[in-house]
């Protein structure tokens, strides 16, 4: 039976999107006429004096400019620019590895380094230097939980280079002595898993990757004890505490990363269910060496409360309040930003809180061409509704992408992981502190404040002016009749065709769709053109974006992989056919084809 969502009062939801449905069309509908008026002022304005175009203009644009602001007032937030601090590099690169603060010390744990070959080998930060370690197994892409007795425990990975297979190991890491020592066996091979620890002392361990999952227990014996099948196979699932001994598990995604049609919870002790917040949202799932649940309860008083992330595609992001197995949107001054002034925000981190505090974060980069920043959606969980800040950075030299580890002074820190090239096999090594704990040293700004106003205002005015005295200067006569229309449209369209065949074949013989990194200007410099133009025509001639044009290049590649290769790896896979990640590439084919690669196939087959 479907649990209910908890009658909490939500800013946004299907009530919300409709008020937001209606606030973009009044922004439209002020946009039009803002643009209609400009447009009109520009006819009137160049039989007048220039002081007089100026006063004309003023009284025209300011009243409908003022009624745009005020339909985006509600949607307003703080903008503040954090300090990014960059600290001596990793001695290893890696991607896939655990990361954690151990007895005050930022430590990593495994994952693979260049060449996607595993590394058997940790490191902890002190007096400035990251320290090496051997540790006793590889866990790439392996689990980690901090046991009781305060140590470490580290389990799974994957078991060969290449991400390839899953393994039984099971270690312990003491920090005091910064040692490790092999010490058991999980009961199932396993990677792309995660741990809860109980109050008994236990850890709850499930997740796994192209092999099936079970729940199972570690309680401080050399072998981890089965408790359990699941409902679904999970990958990276999300393990939360209802109570002292019970816990619900659920994921997004299967064992392939395929989305669930239903999304199934099951409980450590009792029954499957679902619940109706996921028939509209989707637990969110980013595999950057995720472990753990965002707790923000209190044990001691039997407060068993999670905070986690959802999505709706790739537009809306929200955070849920799970009180015990009650799951409801969490009331927020305004949606997760999606966008910043320079372009989309990708989130790539789980939430990270400071509970000292009340905050919890989340971790994101700039993903158009030439925004090297980092951002963090800044939500204070605490107030009703919680207030949401996006911080960003000045632009860096490059970006990572890892899971943030929360450091003593409340700052976010990333070590390693994904580099700017998007790959397995080029690791990073750069760790940035991104400076959270330090408030008083962020400039501050608002989202729709008058200063926004009177900055556009300013420059539609100048626009207007120079469109007047281009229309003066410069009259073009219009075509004498239908005749010489249609004649215009003809020699437009002909070109578009021209340079469609161009771009089509540069994609056919250069293959440069297989750059993960390719921009559209990066095709019109190739052809001695504008990304403007080149734009225009695929949208004119294909219908469709321009990453959505070279998306149906890299899956009709990706088709032909498989077609050779039905037993390529999903990562190999993507790399090879030119996607950054796992996650765009799933979006992408089941997007173009309706089904996942495993479906298209079977369907093949």
């Amino acid at each position: 039976m479907a649990r209910p969502i908890k009658e909490t009062p939500i800013l946004y939801g299907e009530d919300a999107r409709r008020f937001e449905e209606r606030m973009k069309e009044r922004r439209r509908i002020s946009t039009d006429h803002t643009y209609s008026s400009a447009f009109t002022s520009c006819l009137l304005l160049g039989r007048m004096h220039s002081w007089w175009r100026l006063i004309v203009a003023t009284a025209v644009l300011l009243p409908c400019w003022a009624s745009t602001l005020r339909a985006d007032a509600k949607q307003s937030y703080p903008i503040v620019r954090m300090q990014v601090e960059r600290l001596p590099d990793l001695n290893v690169p890696r991607i896939g590895h655990s990361v954690m603060v151990v007895n005050g010390e930022p430590t990593v744990f495994g994952g693979h380094t260049t060449g996607f070959v595993p590394t058997k080998t940790a490191e902890y930060y002190r007096d400035g230097a990251w320290h090496l370690m051997p540790m006793a197994y590889i866990h790439d892409q392996g689990g980690m939980m901090v046991s009781e007795a305060g140590d470490v425990l580290l389990f799974g990975g994957h078991e060969q280079e290449l991400g390839i297979g899953q393994t039984f190991t099971l270690e312990r890491y003491e920090p005091a002595t910064h040692s490790f020592r092999g010490y058991g066996s999980l009961d199932t091979k396993r990677c792309f898993a995660n741990a809860l620890p109980m109050d008994s002392g236990s850890i709850v361990i499930s997740g796994n990757w192209y092999r099936d999952d079970c729940i199972e227990v570690y309680d401080g014996s050399r072998q981890c004890k089965f408790v359990k099948p699941v409902a679904q196979h999970r990958s990276l699932p999300h393990i939360l505490r209802t109570a002292r001994d019970n816990a619900i598990i659920f994921s997004a995604h299967d064992i392939h990363a395929d989305d669930f049609d239903t999304i199934i919870i099951d409980h450590l002790k009792g029954e499957p269910f679902t619940d109706s917040l996921f028939n509209t949202w989707r637990p969110y799932c980013y595999p950057v060496g995720y472990h753990g649940s965002c707790f923000i309860g209190d044990e001691k008083k039997g407060e068993y409360t999670n905070l986690i992330q959802v999505v709706q595609g790739d537009t809306l992001m929200a955070i849920v309040r799970v009180e015990g197995e009650a799951f409801a949107l969490l009331p927020t001054t305004s949606p997760i930003p999606m966008q910043s002034q320079w372009g989309r925000i990708v989130w790539f981190s789980h939430i990270v809180a400071d509970r000292r505090i009340g905050r919890a974060y989340i971790e994101g980069y700039g993903e158009d061409q030439g925004d090297h920043r980092f951002y963090v959606a800044a939500i204070d969980y605490l107030k009703h509704p919680a207030p949401v800040t996006l911080y960003y950075s000045e632009p860096q030299d490059s970006v990572v992408r890892c899971q943030p580890i929360l450091t003593s002074d409340g700052d976010l820190m990333l070590a390693g992981g994904v580099s700017e090239h998007h790959n397995n096999y080029e690791p990073s090594a750069r760790v940035f502190l991104l400076r959270m704990g330090t408030p008083k040293a962020a400039t501050t700004q608002t989202v729709s404040s008058t200063a926004w106003m009177w900055v556009t205002l300013a420059t539609l005015l100048l626009v207007a002016i120079a469109a007047t005295l281009l229309l003066r200067r410069r009259k073009k006569p219009l075509p004498a009749d239908a005749e010489e229309q249609d004649a215009g449209k003809a020699t437009a369209t002909t070109a578009d065709e021209e340079l469609m065949a161009r771009i089509g074949q540069l994609m056919d013989e250069q293959q440069l769709y297989l750059n993960a990194d390719l921009k559209i200007a990066d095709v019109a410099k190739a052809l001695g053109t504008n990304a403007t133009y080149v734009s225009r025509c695929i949208n004119a001639e294909r219908g469709a974006t321009f990453s959505q044009f070279v998306n149906g290049y890299r899956i009709s590649h990706a088709q032909q992989l498989l077609r050779r290769q039905p037993d390529m790896k999903i990562a190999a896979l993507s790399t090879d056919s030119g996607f950054a990640n796992e996650t765009t590439f799933f979006r992408a084919f089941k997007a173009l084809t309706g089904m996942t690669p495993r479906e298209w196939m079977a369907q093949t087959d």
